[in-house]
């Protein structure tokens, strides 16, 4: 998403804004619609699941950005011409003084757009691995902190920003390691297994522009493509691509989670213990 509005968002004179009136995560600002006019964007940023757009006003100051926050099913639109009718559940629309438009979508409005100043961070975001290496000695230490199981480690924002319930689970199976272990029981071994294991998920998963099930659309209105190359996800009772065996979904922290109860056996009590116990 990033990459996609940099290509195309930023120099763009805003000439008008409209708005839904209907509240997403929070409602928009007073004064939203008309705190655009004559400015322009200037780049966009993220930090996790956070986009920034950072802004550039009419008079040319440029300290703040419009922070946004995708929730579940929010996405941007770009388009070349305004539209001649707003897609469904369309809330905010930019229309550009050379006739393009950018508009935000959610349906079930827990997206998130707000002003912030530019150089503020999102709370509680953890280590991003997409912007600096995981190492598995790092996540080591961070495991052993945790008494979570270890697919509600990763998806902990304040420990590592980023990983969505799809990824965790694929992260999980690439890595051989079963949902259901504590965070803390992994050994050094495993831990460096899954380090490389959410690089390559996630690596992966942007170079096919994320996964669509239902809502999920790039700037350009075109599906995810990487939903044909999911290990696990959603794959529930079908055979596991390396095993045969039948993929499993279970629920965890009020989410699903789909594994392969051979690939990612858990070990025996104590077993994990013991073999950390040898190699120290």
């Amino acid at each position: 998403m990033r990459r996609h509005l940099s290509r195309r968002v930023p120099g763009r004179v805003v000439a008008a804004v409209w708005t839904s009136g209907l509240a997403l995560r929070k409602p928009l600002a007073r004064g939203f619609r008309t705190s655009f006019a004559g400015g322009r964007f200037t780049a966009v940023r993220r930090i996790g699941k956070f986009l920034y757009l950072d802004w550039e006003s009419a008079d040319g100051r440029s300290d703040r950005s419009l922070l946004a926050h995708l929730g579940m099913t929010g996405h941007f639109l770009h388009a070349t011409a305004k539209p001649a009718a707003r897609p469904a559940h369309a809330h905010v629309q930019w229309t550009f003084e050379d006739g393009s438009a950018l508009l935000f979508c959610d349906a079930r409005r827990f997206g998130l757009l707000e002003w912030i100043a530019r150089d503020t961070r999102p709370p509680n975001v953890g280590a991003d691995p997409t912007e600096n290496r995981i190492t598995g000695p790092w996540l080591s230490a961070e495991l052993a902190k945790s008494r979570a199981p270890i697919k509600s480690f990763l998806l902990d924002q304040r420990r590592i920003a980023g990983i969505g319930n799809i990824y965790a689970s694929e992260a999980l199976f690439r890595a051989g390691i079963s949902p259901r272990r504590r965070a803390r029981s992994l050994t050094k071994d495993e831990a460096e297994r899954l380090a490389g294991s959410i690089h390559a998920a996630l690596g992966e998963a942007v170079r096919y522009r994320g996964t669509t099930f239902s809502d999920f659309r790039d700037p350009d209105g075109e599906p995810g493509e990487y939903g044909t190359s999911l290990l696990v996800y959603g794959r529930r009772g079908e055979p596991c691509k390396r095993c045969r065996s039948k993929i499993r979904r279970i629920v965890q922290s009020g989410r699903s989670t789909f594994y392969c109860v051979t690939c990612q056996r858990k070990p025996a009590p104590g077993a994990a213990r013991k073999s950390l116990a040898r190699k120290v």
